[in-house]
This record gives structure tokens, C-alpha cells and sequence, in this order.
């Protein structure tokens, strides 16, 4: 396909893949966050470690970071901004932190 085509740009970036379940877990959080933000506010900046989800497209906005490795960790800032970790099952389980994430939300709304 043409987006399977190769440029220079890409192979630079080939350490970092956007998969299927990254996505996923980005459209989970949207699904949490839509009632208080319009969705295109949101952002995911995919790095090698995990997919992170910001505010407005700002690293200072971070509202939270999804590792999908062996096993899955959702970070959550606290008030400091110190990444809180907590182990996943599955990506539907981040819906269990719903009340969390919208409380970073408000917090840069």
C-alpha cells in the first residue's frame, strides 16, 4: 500500500510503532475525556517506552502514559506531576480510572 511506502523520515522513527492496541488505549481515554474536552484536544505522542496522551498537544499537559509491554502500566500524574504507576490487565481496564483522568483534565482546563 502507499502508506507502507518508505522515506528517510520513517526509517529514522522505525524504533517507534503506533500499534493497534496503542490506539486503542488512545481511544479508550478519549471515550473517559469527551464529556469534558472536545476529543481533538486530545493527543497521543507515541516515544519507545510508552504512548502518551496530552492535553492540547503540550508535554506539560500530560494526562497520562500507556506502557503496553509484558505487562501494562497506566501512569497518572499526581498533583506534582510525579507519574503514579498502575498495572493493567487489559485496555478496557483504564475505563476503571475514569474519575482519575478527568481529575488531571480539570486540573489544566
Amino acid at each position: 500500500s502507499e502508506a507502507a511506502s518508505s522515506t528517510p523520515i520513517e526509517e529514522e522513527e522505525s524504533k517507534i510503532i503506533t500499534t493497534i492496541d496503542e490506539l486503542n488505549a488512545f481511544a479508550v481515554v478519549k471515550a473517559i475525556l469527551r464529556k469534558h474536552v472536545p476529543a481533538s484536544r486530545l493527543v497521543y505522542r507515541d516515544t519507545e517506552s510508552y504512548l502518551g496522551i496530552l492535553l492540547d498537544d503540550n508535554n506539560r499537559k500530560w494526562i497520562c502514559r500507556i506502557e503496553l509491554g509484558k505487562k501494562l502500566f497506566l501512569q497518572i500524574p499526581d498533583e506534582e506531576k510525579k507519574p503514579q504507576r498502575y498495572q493493567i490487565n487489559c485496555i478496557d481496564d483504564i475505563f476503571d480510572y475514569s474519575e482519575m483522568l478527568i481529575d488531571v483534565l480539570k486540573r489544566y482546563l
